[in-house]
């Protein structure tokens, strides 16, 4: 981890998995300001379907009350907020801020990869940033696309495409913490990725960390992010996840964040090098639909076009709305 610190001063920490991934973030940029870095936090602001069911990320024009707002990003504090649909819904990267005293950028999604990288380069630019290192939680970041287990590759391959273009770090943090990928599998990905000479460096919580994710996790809602804290607390056995359509096998590898070249990574990626100059987020999502893989954002549509409220979710549901997504996808590749 020290060799790609070598020179650098000031830091970009990217959440780029989800909004609940801030909360993993934060306490990896915490880690790096107590080794003497200074550190910016950012984060995508997109939520689960059971705190807002408006499908997609949220818009940055839905967020009242930035500390300032750029072309393709805002910085939000504690009194932040997004109005969804008539809802009121707090992003994680608010509660992040509320539980660090701290402000977050959160960058647009909507403008595709193109976009990203725009907003993450004026960041870049306004704070005088060395590297950006974007964490994901889980490490679905990693899949190749033909995964029968894979959710919601098209946030993580949005942020491992704009990574790419700007020379940055992927931190996969807690490998399998978010049920999705096993553990086990997304090893053998991190072995490819070191056999290229792709592996950047490893780091494992220490007390402060623990500690820290602790105190975040009291605000921020992340089921991926509280599996390391359980698993630096001594947690070992299944736990289930996402109102159990999915489990994790919590073991000490959850402690531990795998840094790796986004050279590397998005060359064993294939999907990810499609979605390098979209222009906007359904374009990417048409691009991995037509490759045959259901996102994210499929299934949040399908979940608002049955009129699913979010208090009605149920493991069942999930699996059967999924399921049947990808039967259709399919058949519609097949024509």
């Amino acid at each position: 981890m020290f060799c790609m610190l070598e020179g650098k001063k000031r830091i970009l920490v990217v959440a780029i998995g989800g909004g609940g991934d801030i909360a993993s973030a934060s306490m990896i940029a915490d880690s790096l300001e107590r080794m003497g870095y200074i550190t910016v936090l950012a984060s995508i602001a997109w939520e689960r379907y059971i705190y807002d069911p408006v499908p997609g990320p949220i818009r940055l024009s839905e967020v009242e009350n930035p500390s300032k707002r750029g072309d393709y990003y805002i910085l939000v504090n504690e009194d932040s907020y997004a109005t969804r649909g008539g809802r009121l819904v707090i992003p994680q990267a608010v509660k992040a801020s509320r539980a660090l005293g701290r402000e977050v950028y959160i960058i647009d999604m909507y403008s595709g990869v193109e976009g990203y990288v725009k907003g993450l380069s004026s960041i870049i630019s306004d704070e005088r940033v060395d590297l950006v290192i974007g964490v994901d939680v889980g490490g679905d970041v990693l899949a190749s696309g033909s995964e029968e287990d894979l959710w919601s590759p098209l946030a993580d391959w949005i942020g491992l495409a704009a990574l790419f273009r700007l020379n940055g770090v992927v931190a996969v943090h807690s490998p399998g913490s978010d049920g999705e990928l096993s553990t086990n599998y997304l090893i053998k990905r991190i072995d490819e990725v070191a056999a290229k000479g792709g592996l950047l460096g490893v780091s494992t919580m220490c007390m402060h960390d623990a500690v820290l994710l602790e105190k975040i996790l009291k605000y921020v809602d992340s089921e991926a992010s509280r599996i390391p804290l359980l698993a630096y607390q001594g947690r070992r056995g299944q736990i289930p996840l996402r109102k159990g359509s999915r489990v994790v096998e919590i073991s000490l590898f959850n402690t531990m964040t795998f840094y790796m070249d986004s050279k590397i990574v998005i060359d064993l990626v294939e999907p990810a090098k499609k979605l390098l100059y979209t222009k906007t987020l359904d374009e990417a999502r048409r691009i991995l639909n037509e490759l045959g893989i259901y996102t994210e954002l499929d299934l949040e549509e399908d979940l608002a076009r049955l009129n699913i409220n979010p208090t009605e979710v149920t493991s069942d549901l999930l699996i059967s709305v999924r399921s049947t997504g990808l039967k259709r996808l399919r058949s519609k590749k097949s024509i």
